[in-house]
C-alpha cells in the first residue's frame, strides 16, 4: 500500500480533508489548500472569527457524519461550508466569550440538520441549497438574544429605520474606494473586513479555478459599481458590503453551474447586478428588527436564476453529477461536441 493511498485511507485524515475542503466550499471550490488558505486568511484578519469559523466546520462536518449523511457530500465538504459561515457570523455580531463557542457549536449543528433537509427538498429540482442552511440557522440564534441574556448584542445588531436624509453625504469615491472596495468585497463573504484577507482569499480560489478567481473579482467590482451607480454612500461600498453576494452569485453562475459561454457570462453578470440591489433591499427591509441579510440575496437571486434558466434554451446547465471546477466543465462540454 502506498503512503498517499494509506494517508487517504485514515480516518482522521479523511476528517481533516473534509473539513478543509467544507470551508472551501463556501465559494464552491472543493480543495482543500483552498479551504486552507481560507482558514489562514481568517486568522490573518482575527483569531477570535478564524477559531469560530473551524470550529464551526468542524462540528457541522462531525454531525453528518454521526447521523450517517451521505459520504460522498461528506469528503466533499457540502456539510462542512455553512458551518464555517454559521462559525464566523457569531463572533462577527456578537461580544466574543467562552459562551460564545458553545452556541457556535449549536449554530453549525443546526446548519447542518437544515442543509440535510433543503438538500432533500431542493434536489426535487436540482437545486442546491447554497448557504441557505447557515442564513436560517444564524437568523434563528440571532432573533433569540432579545430574550436570553447569554448573547450579548454587537453593535452591527442594532434596530434601526432606513433614513434617506443620510443619503446627502455621499462621500468621495477615490481609487482607494475601488481598491478596498473590491477585495474586502471577497472577503466580506466571510465577514473580514480586510484587505490582505480578501487577497488571500482570490489567491486561494485561484489555485483550485483561475475561471471562479476571475469571477470572484468580477462579481467584487459589479457589486461595487452597481451600488456607486445606485449613488449609495461611499462608505459601505469601500467596506465592499454591495460586493460579497455578487462574489457569490459570478463564481456559481460563472461556469460552476452553468457551460461557460457569452450568453450565460450575460446571464450571471445580471445576476451579480441583481444581487447587489437585493443586499440593499433587504438589508433594508431587516433593518427595523435588527437582523442583517447576510448572504440571503445571493440565496434568493441565484434561486430565482436558477428556476428561470429552465424556460432558456440558450443557457445550458451542468449535469449535477457531472460538475467540477469552471475549467472541468468547459472541457466536459469540448468532450461532448
Amino acid at each position: 500500500m502506498s503512503e498517499g493511498k494509506g494517508l487517504a485511507e485514515n480516518p482522521l485524515f479523511a476528517f481533516g480533508d473534509a473539513v478543509l475542503r467544507g470551508c472551501g466550499q463556501v465559494m464552491f471550490q472543493n480543495n482543500p489548500i483552498t479551504g486552507l488558505l481560507f482558514f489562514v486568511g481568517m486568522f490573518v484578519n482575527s483569531w477570535q472569527l478564524g477559531i469560530c469559523a473551524l470550529l464551526g466546520t468542524i462540528v457541522s462536518t462531525a454531525v453528518a457524519w454521526m447521523l450517517g449523511a451521505d459520504k460522498g457530500a461528506i469528503r466533499a465538504g457540502l456539510f462542512g461550508f455553512n458551518g464555517t459561515l454559521a462559525g464566523v457570523a457569531l463572533p462577527f455580531y456578537f461580544v466574543f466569550s467562552p459562551e460564545l463557542l458553545l452556541y457556535v457549536v449549536v449554530n453549525a449543528a443546526f446548519s447542518t440538520v437544515i442543509m440535510a433537509a433543503l438538500m432533500n427538498f431542493l434536489g426535487r429540482w436540482g437545486i442546491p441549497a447554497l448557504t441557505a442552511p447557515f442564513v436560517l440557522a444564524t437568523w434563528t440564534l440571532m432573533f433569540c438574544a432579545s430574550k436570553f441574556g447569554a448573547l450579548h448584542s454587537g453593535p452591527l445588531l442594532a434596530v434601526s429605520v432606513p433614513d434617506p436624509s443620510a443619503l446627502i453625504e455621499l462621500g468621495n469615491v477615490s481609487l482607494t474606494t475601488f481598491w478596498h472596495g473590491v477585495t474586502k468585497g471577497v472577503g466580506e463573504v466571510m465577514f473580514q473586513d480586510n484587505v490582505l484577507t480578501g487577497l488571500i482569499f482570490v489567491v486561494a480560489i485561484l489555485v483550485n479555478s483561475r475561471i471562479s478567481a476571475l469571477f470572484a473579482v468580477i462579481g467584487s467590482l459589479v457589486g461595487l459599481v452597481t451600488a456607486l451607480i445606485m449613488q449609495s454612500p461611499e462608505a459601505p461600498v469601500r467596506l465592499g458590503l454591495y460586493g460579497y453576494n455578487s462574489v457569490l452569485c459570478a463564481i456559481a453562475l460563472g461556469g460552476v453551474f452553468y457551460f461557460l459561454n457569452w450568453k450565460t457570462f450575460l446571464y450571471a453578470v445580471g445576476c451579480m447586478i441583481i444581487g447587489a440591489i437585493a443586499t440593499a433591499s433587504i438589508s433594508a427591509m431587516l433593518a427595523p428588527v435588527g437582523m442583517p441579510a447576510l448572504t440571503w440575496p445571493f440565496i434568493i437571486v441565484t434561486w430565482f436564476f436558477l428556476f428561470a434558466s429552465r424556460m432558456f434554451s440558450r443557457i445550458e446547465e451542468v449535469p449535477a453529477d457531472k460538475g467540477g471546477t469552471a475549467e472541468e466543465n468547459l472541457r466536459l462540454k469540448k468532450q461532448a461536441a
